[in-house]
């Protein structure tokens, strides 16, 4: 049966349509698995590989996106959406990045994800925190710089986990203190 060839069952309450089922078409064929799952593979490389070309201008996408929410925070201060704004965008690049070839950049979008979760409600990142990790993005998606990283990339992530852990902690204690002084 072909789709020209639908059969049609008319009841009192319901209408059913029946269409030619076209899986069997598209499954893996009997044979060796390892054969079908290299000959998968071979295509998934070969698409990636054809995307690829795409990749650089994708994350500088991103990249302006997270320079955009950043500005309007610093231009026109904190807002519940603008903070939910920069944690989706740092968080799409902590997933998209090491797709994109900048698994560095990635690292720096999940920093930058955590440090805004983590903050204690009501409690404002300070600006100067969240430049840093904006502008290592930035910087590494502008100079290209795909692949693991070096010694100084290295350096600079162990940078930032002590700056975010010093800001989250005294970000805490003001909170606390706040919260004391009530």
């Amino acid at each position: 049966m072909n789709q020209a060839q639908n059969t049609q069952v008319n009841w009192p309450q319901y209408r059913v349509i029946e269409v030619e089922n076209t899986l069997g078409a598209k499954a893996l064929k009997p044979g060796d698995p390892r054969e079908a799952l290299a000959a998968a593979t071979k295509k998934a490389d070969a698409a990636v590989e054809q995307l690829s070309v795409e990749f650089p201008a994708w994350m500088q996408g991103e990249s302006d996106r997270l320079n955009k929410i950043r500005l309007e925070i610093t231009q026109e201060g904190y807002t519940a959406e603008r903070l939910d704004q920069l944690f989706t965008c740092a968080h799409d690049i902590k997933g998209q990045a090491p797709t994109y070839g900048y698994p560095v950049a990635g690292i720096i979008g999940k920093l930058l994800a955590d440090l805004i979760e983590k903050a204690p409600a009501g409690v404002q990142i300070p600006l100067p925190v969240i430049d840093q990790h904006v502008d290592t993005i930035r910087a590494i998606v502008r100079q290209n710089l795909k692949g693991d990283g070096n010694n100084q990339t290295n350096n600079i992530i162990e940078g930032l986990l002590v700056l975010d852990h010093t800001t989250l902690k005294k970000m805490t204690a003001n909170a606390s203190a706040a919260a004391a002084a009530e």
